[in-house]
């Protein structure tokens, strides 16, 4: 039956005002990307981010506290994309993850000198654990999509709290882009990636006896 006008459907939408936020702060993280992507990030001057991005340095500032602080942006649009790739997936939730955990990689390796140098410069700042939740907040959603789907699906074990599961994978994936940052083995960083993977699916695996 169609809507009536009194009715009109009801759409997600942003505001006029949000949508030029997320814009703007794309538009910064990009020129930070390719300034970053052709020199050391030490080098790489905030003023000079702000100008390739055609904002003042207040701006800058408004969006990213500090410069490491482009590192949740950029899991924010790795997350993002992702997502998008998932939601036309086709595979079980078991190949959703595995889809997901190369991708991660494929972005990692793509952008590997700077990831390696935000993620160095990450760690330093003192209230980088704190930030943890808010700097991989979408990663750790999108996990947890995964696993609740199969849960739903009855391949995972259905009494495990999806965000712990989500928060304990994403966790280990940091914790080995850390010691990936520090020594710049990509083979080692991939296999331990996907260990991390199997060790994390042998928990939300179904039991015999639950199933």
């Amino acid at each position: 039956m169609a809507e009536s006008k009194e009715n009109p459907p009801s759409y997600p939408t942003i505001s006029r005002r949000e949508r030029k936020k997320r814009e703007t702060r794309r538009r910064i993280l990009e020129a930070a990307l390719a300034l970053m992507a052709k020199r050391p990030y030490a080098e790489v001057k905030i003023e000079e981010i702000s100008a390739a991005a055609d904002v003042a340095n207040a701006t800058f500032f408004l969006h990213f506290p500090t410069k490491a602080s482009l590192i949740t942006a950029f899991n924010e649009e790795v997350a993002a994309k992702i997502a998008d790739a998932l939601a036309t997936f086709k595979g079980d939730a078991v190949e959703k993850l595995e889809r997901l955990r190369t991708m991660l990689l494929d972005e990692w390796r793509k952008h590997r000198n700077l990831m390696r140098q935000l993620v160095t410069e990450f760690v330093a700042q003192p209230a980088s654990m704190a930030a943890f939740p808010e700097v991989n907040q979408r990663l750790v959603d999108l996990v947890a999509d995964v696993i609740r789907a199969g849960q739903k699906s009855r391949e995972f074990d259905g009494r495990l709290d999806p965000f712990i599961v989500g928060l304990s994978l994403v966790s280990a994936w940091n914790a080995i882009a850390i010691g990936w940052a520090k020594t710049g083995d990509t083979e080692q960083a991939t296999e331990a990636n996907r260990q991390a993977l199997d060790l994390v699916l042998r928990g939300v695996l179904r039991s015999k006896a639950a199933a």
